[in-house]
């Protein structure tokens, strides 16, 4: 059975129209084809963009400030009707358009004959190969601030097989934050530029223990079952710089040109996706142009990553050995140093962890990571919803001395009475 890139089935499944064992099998089919998944994205991609033009302006003409205003009456919908029209008009056109220009290499998708390892690959969103995957990996040396980024997409699942090698940027400021936490509390939702994941995620403190005695950095890495799929697993990965005085100028930086590498392995892993650092590029700047590099990670700085998995094999047992997932290296100099690399790696076995045996913090960053995905209406959100971020966050709180996580429930809370509005 085939499949050309004309199928509507395929314009079907970047949109999330398909139902199983249908979506499944298409995933399994575009496995293969980097036509066929650069068709997926970009339809994703014009389809978000259309959808966050509409609401726009819907806000800006039918929302007030500060709260939001019934529109089930006639009038309402003999203005905005027009406006749906249109941007479905227009996403009918251009979704032709990348099915013809892509259609023209001549490929077809073959539904049948996958190998088991392509299948355990595929989960629920096909896996990007080879010189496609490097086209969303974040660039580790620009400072994921909170400067205007413009939107280019979320991150993929990657295949290991072709592509085993990840990072992500060492430097991330909080600044998305503060400013959902403000949309929120004046009783709008967030534009969706304004949600950045990894930011909202490093918001938080976490429980990181301090660096051996030997090192200037904690490298800590723990695993668990992934609580919006269940199929797959959810790593983070956490460091933590040693604590010091300031020094006769005043400054603490304990290292630079700090990079982290994660290698996994694929005997585990069948693919990876990194949650958040979605590619933007700066408005007014070229995209493939240099960054702003790393000036250095000052004492008891702490970042925290996290990566949701597609295992190849899902069996535990007490007679097999767990296998290592993944291993990650940070390597960075001494500020003070002759120039010399040093490095720190660590490595983590699945041992088949359950969710709800996660670590409290793992679970605090899980829900803060899907909650964000639910703001972005993200392709990749699963099956969480708002009243499983409130039960994982409530699980994750913690001591909260400073109160933040219980700022971020409430603001969970909030979220879910707006949704209803």
């Amino acid at each position: 059975m085939k499949m050309n890139l004309d199928d509507p089935k395929l314009t079907a499944y970047a949109l999330g129209e398909l139902e199983e064992p249908e979506k499944s099998a298409v995933a399994r089919a575009i496995g293969d084809s980097p036509e066929a998944q650069r068709v997926v994205v970009e339809t994703q991609q014009v389809a978000r963009a259309l959808r966050s033009q509409y609401e726009l302006e819907l806000n800006e003409r039918w929302i007030a400030p500060r709260r939001f205003i019934a529109v089930t009456d006639d009038s309402f919908w003999s203005k905005a009707g027009p406006l749906a029209i249109a941007a479905v008009l227009t996403l009918l056109a251009l979704i032709g358009a990348l099915v013809l220009a892509t259609n023209r290499s001549g490929s077809a998708l073959h539904l049948a004959g996958s190998s088991p390892r392509e299948q355990a690959e595929s989960g629920r969103f096909s896996a990007v190969e080879g010189e496609e995957a490097s086209q969303f990996a974040p660039d580790p040396s620009r400072d994921f601030g909170a400067a205007s980024y413009a939107y280019v997409g979320e991150h993929p699942f990657v295949s290991v097989s072709s592509n085993p090698h990840s990072g992500f940027p060492i430097v991330v400021t909080p600044g998305s934050y503060s400013e959902v936490f403000q949309s929120i509390n004046a009783g709008v939702l967030p534009p969706k530029d304004t949600v950045r994941i990894e930011q909202m995620i490093n918001y938080f403190n976490y429980d990181y223990p301090e660096p051996r005695s030997d090192e200037l950095f904690s490298v800590n890495v723990d695993v668990a079952g992934c609580p919006w799929d269940q199929s797959h697993r959810l790593v983070r990965i956490g460091l933590k710089g040693r604590e010091a005085p300031r020094d006769v100028h005043g400054a603490n930086v304990i290292a630079r040109d700090t990079k982290i590498d994660v290698e996994f392995n694929p005997v585990s892993v069948g693919s990876y996706r990194l949650i958040g650092y979605d590619k933007r590029s700066l408005k007014g700047e070229n995209s493939n142009g240099e960054g702003p590099r790393d000036n250095g990670i000052a004492a008891g700085y702490t970042v925290t990553a996290l990566y949701e998995l597609v295992p190849v094999a899902q069996q535990f047992s007490t007679r097999q050995t767990a296998q290592t997932l993944l291993s990650a290296k940070l390597r960075f100099k001494k500020p003070d140093g002759n120039g010399e690399v040093q490095s720190i790696e660590r490595s983590v076995t699945d041992d088949g962890v359950d969710f709800a045996q996660a670590h409290p913090d793992l679970k605090f960053a899980a829900a803060v990571a899907e909650f964000g995905m639910i703001l972005c209406d993200s392709g990749y959100k699963g099956s969480g919803t708002l009243g499983a971020v409130l039960k994982w966050a409530q699980e994750g709180k913690g001591d909260d001395a400073n109160g933040y996580r219980a700022g971020f429930i409430e603001m969970v809370r909030k979220t879910q009475t707006l949704k209803k509005s």
